[in-house]
């Protein structure tokens, strides 16, 4: 990484995500809820993987790396002395110069003290980008973030009160997920977020303001430049968060949006037309198969109808329409008495 400047880490922010660190989610108490600290997070910030062989601790710690300080107790001065020891010999030079990196950035501790427990990774170069380093940061900071939450809780005075591990990443975490600082105007990359270093010079009573006002981030989204790192992908896949292409987003978007519009105009006819039934003078109530409309037409009626349609056939005479009162007649009783009529209530209209 091309790293510029100095980090600067605002005290009041670190202290203040301590106490509000909640060690059974391993997440930060932000208002109502739990805003989670995640594997993602490191590996966003760092550029660290957090996918392949884990590191395993082991006991016996002698290794080519070790045995470079002869003896002498591995501390950051002593990184230093070796390291100008050693400037001609490259693989050395290398690993003393990761060590650095270990012991002052990734898995600081407090004083002069170095974390040596991967030392023995350091003698195998070519396998380094193999191991899930990410994980191992970050599980390195919320063994720190459990720690001293505890002794805040237990009222310990400051002398006695540390963190360990890496607290860029917990100042980053605070810009992504509550927009706590402020990004250089200027900047040439945006992975990892450290290279965009936030900027945060706030009170204690404006940091304590922001957790309860600020809008809150519950999970950060890749930029179009990040997911084209495969680090960021993998991270991604592990966290169960399937890649999805910029395109497909904003298609889907878009998609929603007029759904929702669809929905909205569907709910406004369906209101509509609920309020015309309200309103409406008429009962639509209809009367299904009501055996005692079967007398509504009396024969007699039957048979006057006939008569009638007797009467206007130009053809007729006194025999056929006979026969076609009779025919009707009985046409017409029998359907009513098989079938009854289906009729709507009637409604009395005063002219």
């Amino acid at each position: 990484m091309d790293i510029s400047k100095n980090f600067s880490i605002s005290g009041g922010l670190l202290w203040k995500l301590v106490s509000r660190w909640d060690v059974r989610s391993r997440g930060f108490r932000v208002r109502d809820r739990i805003v989670p600290f995640t594997p993602v997070d490191v590996s966003f910030a760092l550029g660290l993987s957090i996918v392949g062989k884990s590191l395993v601790v082991e006991e016996d710690q002698q290794c080519q790396t070790l045995d470079l300080f002869k003896g002498d107790e591995v501390t950051i001065n002593n990184i230093h002395k070796q390291l100008r020891c050693h400037k001609k010999k490259l693989v050395n030079f290398v690993r003393l110069y990761i060590l650095l990196a270990f012991a002052e950035f990734y898995f600081p501790k407090t004083g002069n003290k170095v974390f040596t427990r991967f030392l023995k990774q350091l003698d195998d170069l070519d396998s380094l980008d193999a191991h899930s380093w990410g994980i191992a940061v970050y599980n390195f900071v919320v063994s720190s973030l459990c720690e001293s939450s505890v002794m805040l809780k237990d009222g310990k005075n400051k002398a006695q009160r540390h963190l360990n591990g890496c607290a860029a990443i917990l100042q980053i975490w605070a810009f992504n997920h509550l927009s706590l600082g402020k990004v250089p105007v200027v900047s040439r990359f945006s992975f990892p977020r450290l290279l965009n270093w936030p900027v945060i010079s706030m009170q204690k009573k404006n940091i304590e303001k922001a957790f309860e006002k600020n809008m809150i981030i519950d999970r950060v989204v890749a930029t179009e430049e990040e997911l084209k790192y495969d680090i960021v992908n993998a991270a991604l896949f592990e966290q169960g968060e399937q890649f999805v292409d910029v395109i497909d987003y904003h298609r889907l978007v878009v998609e929603n949006k007029d759904f929702k519009e669809r929905i909205t105009v569907l709910e406004y006819e369906v209101r509509m037309m609920k309020e015309a039934r309200v309103n409406t003078p008429f009962e639509d109530e209809v009367v299904q198969d009501d055996r005692q409309l079967v007398n509504f037409i009396t024969e007699d009626e039957v048979g006057t109808l006939a008569g009638d349609v007797g009467h206007n056939t130009p053809f007729n005479d006194d025999a056929n329409v006979a026969e076609n009162q009779l025919k009707s007649k009985s046409n017409m009783a029998t359907r009513m008495r098989k079938k009854p009529r289906k009729r709507g209530k009637r409604t009395r209209l005063n002219l």
